[in-house]
């Protein structure tokens, strides 16, 4: 694989099987992405997937479409409308109890419960591609329910002879805040995504939910497993073979080109790894300068926001993606503010699921 650096003209590569062009894809409508959804289930082989997991996409798709802006399960509790699993705690009466609890679904077997992650598709047919990947699944976000999260990230996993494997992800998003009942909804789904990366060695090492010291814009602190990284982590680089070298971005969402996918926008995007993602990462065996690499062209042209000079990379990186990233003096974070917009009224239409067929990009 090239480890030339990638210039604003460079072509990637095509996903799923060289089906999608990932900078076209990065602009679809909610309407062409699911369609695609369907696409993929309808014709698996044209789309590099195995038949014997079309069931669970099957299944994945239609929790999509359900916590998607005006499904069954975004609407479900309808003074709260959110891109999260939930039910009505049985317990609600006491306003010392959580209004809300959560409605697991499980994956591969992980836990998920928010229609962001489980957008994130499990494996790839390609490479030098995760830069696009990432910025297409944060623009989806966006697309498929209100309060997308500030961060997504991809983590790979490189060895030589074998396909790369990957996993992308994004940070806590997408929920609604019940009135008077403080910040017990939040809480609760902190701890869930804290529990993902809780296992010997995080024990061993001494973090717990309680040890994060990065706190949000309003004070409140950020526990260890909001981050974007989570699930990639806990996919990929929690138990990698040792002949693999582990790679991650990171982008944020504020920064996305605002119409068609451009490279030097998305260049713009990438910002490396927080202290408590730094913290897993090496306590997982991986190497955090694997997470901040180097030699992209221009890099002081993109660097706008940068404090300080940048941050030198290791070498060698990733294969087909070198980049330089700026140190941010404040990285935006899941659940940075626990007070959240005033909820919409649920919409009393059905979610509209497309027939099989084209669409716009």
């Amino acid at each position: 694989m090239s480890t030339a650096p990638m210039t604003s003209s460079a072509p990637y590569l095509r996903a799923y099987n060289g089906q999608v062009n990932l900078a076209k894809a990065y602009s679809w409508s909610l309407t062409r992405i699911q369609i695609f959804m369907i696409e993929v289930i309808d014709k698996p082989s044209t789309y590099g997937v195995g038949r014997h997991v079309v069931s669970e996409l099957k299944r994945l798709r239609t929790d999509i479409v359900d916590l998607s802006e005006n499904g069954g399960g975004y609407q479900s509790e309808p003074s709260y409308p959110q891109a999260i699993s939930r039910i009505v705690n049985p317990a609600a009466a006491n306003e010392d109890e959580s209004y809300l609890l959560l409605d697991i679904m499980t994956y591969g077997g992980l836990p998920y419960w928010n229609s962001f992650d489980l957008l994130a598709p499990e494996s790839a047919t390609q490479d030098n591609f995760y830069l696009p990947l990432t910025l297409m699944y944060s623009n989806w976000c966006g697309k498929i329910a209100p309060m997308a999260p500030w961060v997504s990230s991809c983590v790979w996993a490189e060895e030589k002879g074998k396909q790369s494997r990957f996993h992308l992800g994004a940070s806590l998003g997408g929920y609604r805040n019940p009135e008077n009942r403080g910040n017990r909804w939040v809480k609760i789904l902190q701890r869930a995504r804290f529990n993902l990366i809780r296992d010997q060695r995080i024990d061993t090492a001494g973090i717990t939910f309680e040890s994060t010291n990065i706190k949000g814009r309003g004070g409140n602190a950020i526990p260890f497993g909001n981050c974007a990284e989570t699930y990639p982590l806990v996919n990929i680089l929690r138990n990698h073979d040792p002949s693999e070298e582990v790679y991650g971005l990171a982008l944020m969402r504020r920064k996305l080109p605002e119409h068609a996918y451009n490279h030097l926008q998305a260049l713009n995007t990438l910002m490396k790894p927080c202290i408590n993602c730094q913290e897993v990462i090496t306590t997982w065996g991986g190497k955090v300068e694997k997470f901040i690499t180097d030699d992209i062209p221009d890099s002081s042209s993109i660097a706008s926001e940068a404090q300080g000079s940048a941050t030198p990379g290791p070498s060698p990186g990733p294969s087909g993606l070198k980049v330089t990233l700026p140190i941010h003096t404040k990285r935006p974070s899941p659940a940075d503010d626990t007070t959240e917009p005033a909820a919409k009224r649920a919409k009393k239409r059905a979610p509209q699921i497309p027939k099989n067929g084209k669409g716009k990009e």
